[in-house]
Formats: C-alpha cells, structure tokens, sequence
C-alpha cells in the first residue's frame, strides 16, 4: 500500500531522520511513536507529500505520491491535523461532506451518491445521530470523530492521522484508537497516526513506527512495549 524508501528528513543543520524505510498495509493500524521533535509530524507531511524529503521517496500502489497531481493524491491520502472546526452553525453533515471534494462537479453539489458515502462515514464512527448538529455544540471526542468521519467520506484507502487523541481525556483516546483499529480491520484502510498515547494505542494497534535517534523502527504490537521501554530508557 505505503511504501517508505530510504527517507531522509531534517532541518537547520539538524537530523531528524536517516535512511528510513516502513511497509504499510491495506487493513492495519500503525502506531508512530517518539519523544517530541523527533520527527512525527514531519514524516506525516512527507507522507502526503505536504513536505519534501532530502532524499528518498514515498510510493503509493508503486507510484512515487510526490509526481502526482493534488486531486490524484486527495483521493488516495486523507489527512486529519490537530485542528479542531469549531464554526457557529456548521452541521456535522456538512463537515463531513467536505469530504467529498474530490469528487463533486466543478459547482461542488453533493450528489444523492455522495449524501449516502457522508451518511455511511458517520454511522461508521457512531456520529450518524449527530448529522444535524452543529459542530460547535460537540464535545472535543465528539468532534474528533467527526474528522475522522470526514476523511472516511474522502474515500481514500489511505488515512493519516497527527496526534488524533491530543486533548482528550482518558477515557475518549482509549475509544479514539479502538475505533481506529477497527476502521482499518472493517473498512480495509491503511491507516498511520501519530500518537504519545501508547496505553491507548498499543492494545488496539497491529504495529508500531518508532522514531528514535534518527532511526524509524517497525514493531509489531506484542513487542512494541519492551522496545519502547529499551529504547527511551523507560
């Protein structure tokens, strides 16, 4: 699905990474971890060609993502940042069909294909019974899962995450990643996310990418544990 060749990433004089290499699949949940400033969110912006390596390339099904055009790559990586969307009487709906840009006509109108996609990507993460509020009345989990809605109505087999259980409590990163395990396995997405939240995400994970001292490390989740501890000195 993702394949990351050699990559190498840095910036002011500074390494962040050397030579990194990771296999993605369709239908797993990949964990990245690391100490902050390590390079997470920078390799994510390389992943959606956001940002450029130094050297080496990031290929998707074989094709290398930088040579293609925005709308090839908007129907085959949907991103999810940090940010929240907290517009006054925004409906949730209307979120999430935000999604469909690549595909509406140049007028942007919303198709009844498209309306049933949007309906589908909410019922998916359990928000389809908030379609008609407006997404400044949610709670932060609830709006969370209305982003993650949005990227299921990009209809991409791809799905990058940075830091989706930042802000929440205990509880709702806990439901965060367990939902996000179970997209990959049902809806057969390949899906990365960065997270600090290991005892939310290791559970319900298949592997981790561990960034540490320049290097990106592929973990299968059992181990994940042992090998974050010996490598951060935990």
């Amino acid at each position: 699905m993702i394949r990351l060749e050699n990559i190498s990433l840095g910036y002011d004089g500074r390494t962040l990474f050397d030579d990194a290499s990771l296999h993605l699949k369709a239908g797993e949940a990949v964990a990245l971890v690391g100490r902050n400033g390590a390079g997470k969110s920078s390799l994510l912006r390389v992943i959606t060609a956001i940002e450029k390596p130094h050297s080496g390339r990031v290929l998707l099904d074989g094709k290398d993502i930088a040579a293609l055009s925005a709308e090839e790559r908007a129907r085959l990586v949907a991103f999810v940042g940090t940010e929240r969307v907290r517009i006054a009487n925004l409906r949730c709906e209307d979120v999430v069909a935000i999604g469909r840009a690549p595909y509406t006509n140049w007028m942007g109108r919303l198709q009844s294909s498209d309306r049933a996609i949007v309906a589908h990507a909410l019922q998916a993460v359990g928000m389809l019974h908030f379609a008609e509020r407006t997404i400044d009345t949610l709670s932060d989990g609830e709006c969370q899962r209305i982003m993650i809605a949005r990227a299921l109505a990009q209809q991409t087999p791809v799905i990058i995450l940075d830091e989706p259980t930042a802000f929440l409590d205990i509880p709702t990163r806990h439901q965060i990643c367990r939902l996000l395990g179970e997209l990959a396995h049902r809806e057969g997405k390949c899906i990365l996310y960065s997270t600090h939240d290991t005892d939310a995400a290791l559970p319900v994970c298949d592997r981790v990418a561990i960034i540490e001292e320049q290097h990106l490390y592929d973990v299968a989740a059992k181990e994940a544990n042992v090998r974050i501890s010996a490598l951060f000195g935990l």
